[in-house]
């Protein structure tokens, strides 16, 4: 009788959920357009990985589950993500957009089967459901570890919202990303624009 491996033994992680989503009705319909923003959503996570040093644990239909050894690393490749995506979106055409959610969480967790499992996993798959398309949300004892130390603005969210989640949770935005993001907001009320023109009489 085959002896049934052991797991290894817990210990801490940062996880991390990516999970894409938002294409556009046109993407939807489009099964090409489709797999090329797949494909190129999956090259460009892969990319920002091996530079911080993340594990990729497995494959998801829209996105990955990824292991960090420290907060840190995690965070900083979440921001880059999400940064690198809002500098693509605002350069392609509608049909072209994609946008992430991330869920980052550092708790326990235990490896088997080439999987892992855990309260770090769970919490962090929670965080990436709730999380706006564009932020990270990340828990509290990942923000503790690297407020001070990136470039991100940092949003503590109001308990009701978080289905009663056992931590503290934080919206995390790349700062220049959420520059962007209010200037189109204003551009929308500028005088001038197409939009607000008055229509000339036929």
């Amino acid at each position: 009788m085959a002896e049934v491996p052991e797991p290894e033994p817990k210990k801490t992680a940062t996880i991390m959920f990516t999970d894409m989503v938002r294409l556009s009705p046109q993407a939807r319909r489009d099964e090409v357009l489709e797999r090329e923003l797949r494909a190129e959503h999956w090259r460009l996570v892969r990319e920002l990985l091996s530079g911080h040093g993340g594990r990729e644990i497995k494959q998801l239909e829209d996105g990955f589950l990824v292991e960090f050894d420290e907060a840190l690393p995690a965070v900083a490749c979440g921001l880059a993500l999400q940064s690198a995506l809002g500098a693509r979106n605002a350069s392609v055409s509608g049909e072209r957009r994609v946008e992430l959610r991330i869920g980052i969480h550092q708790g326990m967790v235990v490896h088997r089967d080439g999987d892992v499992f855990g309260e770090g996993v769970n919490l962090a798959a929670r965080l990436e459901a709730l999380a706006r398309p564009g932020s990270l949300y990340v828990s509290e004892p990942v923000v503790r570890q690297v407020r001070s130390r990136v470039s991100a603005t940092v949003v503590r969210l109001g308990r009701g919202a978080l289905k009663n989640l056992p931590v503290s949770v934080y919206r995390m935005e790349p700062r220049e990303l959420r520059g962007r993001s209010l200037l189109a907001r204003l551009r929308r009320w500028l005088p001038g624009r197409p939009e607000q023109q008055a229509r000339p009489r036929p």
